[in-house]
């Protein structure tokens, strides 16, 4: 089947992203993606809460971000934006240009009273606030919002001190968990986080106006992708009634999956179609927020087109 143009003589529908399998206002899809106004976060920001990725535990002999442990008072950085160390290899978990950090820090092993501090990357001198308190032996877990320099030597990172209020030498671990960060880029623009992966539900319903017609469905992405939605990365899944079989797509109509840089398409259910095609968004300007979906019909004039798919895109 040919590709048919946006601009084109064929109907185009546009529909929004859904998320499948999660609470409202808590996740999105597979990768617990959420975006929303921020609130408390720095000025003009938006949140994106995802999935917690470890950046830093330093015991031994885990080493992750920092080496350990902790020695009261010495402040060490920690860079958080870009490709950084994670228990689970190099990851982006923070994007370059983040205005802002969202984290768990847990304290353990602590040899004295004292307290944490995480400040800004650029921070300097000794902190003289308190991001957790911590006593000798316990396990000490709190959330910490933080904002992030944005240029200079320490962009992208923060500062973090253990201080046995005054007395050097005690030590403690640190354990930090990233659940989301905040941006000034406006949503619309925002970049799935790297690894994550969100789904949506499609369906269509519509009596056909011109006999054999061709419907061209639009979909969009909460988030822009990192890469550009090709012809060829958005497809279905093995199914007679699809002009692809794209065997990477191994996951299924209610648990949509999809590999790195992919768009997997799951058909569920479909009347008066002859063919159904994944395909780009057809706008160069809009390669990396939209996809579409192209029917071929068989229907004669009044009679009734449908079908409906779920789906997965996990950012590269």
């Amino acid at each position: 089947m040919a590709k048919h143009a946006v601009d084109g003589v064929d109907r185009l529908v546009r529909t929004r992203w859904a998320a499948i399998g999660a609470a409202v206002a808590v996740s999105l899809g597979g990768g617990g993606l959420f975006l929303v106004d921020a609130a408390g976060g720095p000025p003009e920001s938006n949140t994106v809460l995802i999935d917690p990725v470890r950046i830093l535990d330093t015991r031994d002999p885990v080493n992750v971000g920092l080496n350990g442990p902790f020695v009261s008072a010495v402040s060490q950085k920690l860079q958080v934006t870009g490709s950084v160390p994670t228990t689970n290899g190099a990851q982006t978990v923070v994007p370059t240009g983040a205005t802002g950090v969202i984290l768990n820090v847990t304290a353990t092993g602590t040899g004295a009273n004292g307290f944490i501090s995480i400040r800004p990357g650029n921070a300097t001198g000794a902190p003289t606030t308190s991001s957790l308190n911590v006593n000798a032996g316990e396990t000490v877990p709190n959330a910490v919002l933080v904002s992030l320099p944005a240029s200079g030597p320490n962009a992208g990172k923060i500062d973090i001190t253990f201080d046995a209020y005054g007395v050097a030498g005690p030590i403690t671990e640190i354990l930090i968990d990233v659940v989301g960060y905040t941006t000034s880029v406006a949503l619309g623009t925002a970049f799935v986080p790297s690894g994550k992966t969100v789904t949506g539900w499609e369906m269509f319903d519509h009596t056909v106006v011109v006999t054999n017609e061709d419907v061209q469905i639009l979909v969009e992405l909460p988030a822009r992708a990192p890469n550009v939605l090709t012809s060829d990365l958005v497809n279905f899944a093995a199914d007679p009634d699809s002009a692809e079989s794209d065997a990477t797509c191994t996951g299924s109509i209610s648990a949509p999956t999809a590999p790195p840089g992919k768009v997997c398409l799951y058909l569920d259910a479909h009347s008066g179609v002859t063919q159904l095609e994944g395909s780009d968004s057809g706008r160069t300007a809009f390669s990396d927020r939209y996809f579409r979906v192209i029917a071929s019909s068989n229907g004669a004039l009044n009679d009734d087109l449908y079908f409906r798919f779920s789906w997965a895109y996990t950012a590269p």
